[in-house]
């Protein structure tokens, strides 16, 4: 299996949506409503998508799109932004489910880590996960993130959620 990475553009919205929602079945069953998975996530996450990349700011933004044999696999994306009392939001890292422990999750995100470093030193990179992701939550531990307490987040089913945030404070030495 080998892997290209490429970066994201306006008319990916439909394959970033797509991996998306692949990604939040899998990792969030039992986190999310079933209810809110079963049916609204593909709506929420189209619309979501659509207007992302209609107002994308490569300046301010990064994505890339893993691929294998010219098929979605992977995507990362960070705004730079978004929350910028933590630094730079790493806000999606998705890799279908029957490609996780590949490598592209690490690969993905050491490219939007190294993205970060170059485009704005200094600046942290975040994330929050929710706390009953233990798969993720171990992941980025792997990955030298720094977890913090938990605390109360929104759900996108509209339901309070434990999360945690994952922070790397020199973003460019993440391997």
């Amino acid at each position: 299996m080998t892997a290209t990475v490429r970066a994201a553009g306006g008319g990916d919205a439909p394959v970033l949506a797509g991996l998306h929602v692949a990604s939040w079945r899998s990792a969030y069953r039992g986190i999310l409503s079933d209810a809110f998975l079963a049916r609204d996530v593909e709506s929420e996450r189209a619309a979501f998508w659509n207007a992302r990349m209609a107002a994308w700011n490569p300046a301010r933004s990064f994505a890339e799109i893993a691929e294998i044999d010219g098929a979605p696999v992977a995507f990362a994306c960070v705004m730079r932004d978004a929350e910028p009392a933590y630094g730079a939001l790493l806000d999606n890292l998705h890799v279908l489910p029957d490609r996780r422990g590949t490598g592209l999750g690490r690969r993905l995100l050491a490219g939007a880590a190294a993205w970060v470093a170059r485009h704005f030193p200094g600046t942290p990179l975040h994330l929050t996960v929710y706390e009953a992701n233990e798969g993720a939550r171990a992941f980025y531990r792997r990955m030298g993130g720094t977890e913090s307490a938990p605390f109360d987040g929104y759900g996108y089913d509209g339901r309070t959620h434990r999360e945690r945030r994952f922070t790397w404070a020199e973003p460019g030495n993440v391997r």
